[in-house]
């Protein structure tokens, strides 16, 4: 199969004469590996360029798109989307950890709330990049109901350099008659980002990483 190289919304078919230029098509189209089965969309390739349009795809997401002859304008309104991208960036712009410590909390807190997005929002942007597909795939959900993490005991810190802070604790297992320890070392560092600066935890090395339950964005740690 040849790779598209690029998606271009024909944006010149939002007026009315858009469903008698675009005859029905047999191509499906599927964003974020979810089928859209409708073949009125009409979408056609040319010139390696996939042409779609725009007020049908709008509509498919529950949003509209007018154009405005006189201004020459089009407009597109998502507002689900939209508005759903917006909270969720104000949300992880308001966990972005401003001490290494917070950064370390919130993990722990996503850890035993079994919150994959508390977890996520922390991470750092090449940790993201790694896990995200993870996260997805189990829609956010990690950890098991027992047992799960504890209370946090022993914890120490250890700085690295002015920008790395190494965290090592242990961790008490919880579950019906099962008493056992666990153990973790989590680095987190400051890095400047496209939201802003702040401490993301870039490893996280656990003594069993699967000690309560799923985890993800975990390696073993190695035994001495």
């Amino acid at each position: 199969m040849n790779m598209i190289s690029k998606i271009m919304l024909c944006v010149v078919l939002v007026s009315t004469a858009a469903s008698s230029v675009y005859a029905e098509s047999k191509m499906r189209l599927f964003i974020n590996d979810v089928p859209f089965f409708s073949s009125y969309l009409g979408l056609k390739v040319e010139d390696g360029t996939v042409l779609a349009p725009i007020d049908l795809i709008a509509k498919e997401f529950k949003g509209s798109a007018t154009y405005d002859s006189e201004t020459n304008e089009v407009r597109v309104t998502l507002p689900d989307s939209a508005s759903l991208t917006t909270q969720l960036n104000r949300l992880q712009d308001g966990l972005r950890a401003t001490t290494p410590r917070e950064a370390l909390d919130t993990w722990i807190k996503g850890i035993q709330t079994r919150n994959g997005a508390l977890q996520y929002a922390v991470f750092s942007p090449d940790l993201k990049e790694h896990t995200k597909s993870e996260f997805e795939s189990y829609f956010w959900t990690t950890g098991g109901s027992s047992p799960h993490m504890g209370a946090i005991e022993n914890l120490e810190s250890l700085e690295l350099d002015e920008d790395t802070v190494q965290f090592t604790f242990d961790y008490r297992l919880v579950a019906v008659e099962y008493d056992e320890q666990g153990s973790a070392v989590v680095t987190v560092q400051q890095l400047s980002t496209d939201r802003g600066k702040g401490w993301f935890i870039t490893r996280i090395g656990m003594k069993d990483p699967g000690d309560t339950g799923l985890t993800i964005g975990v390696e073993p740690l190695e035994q001495p």
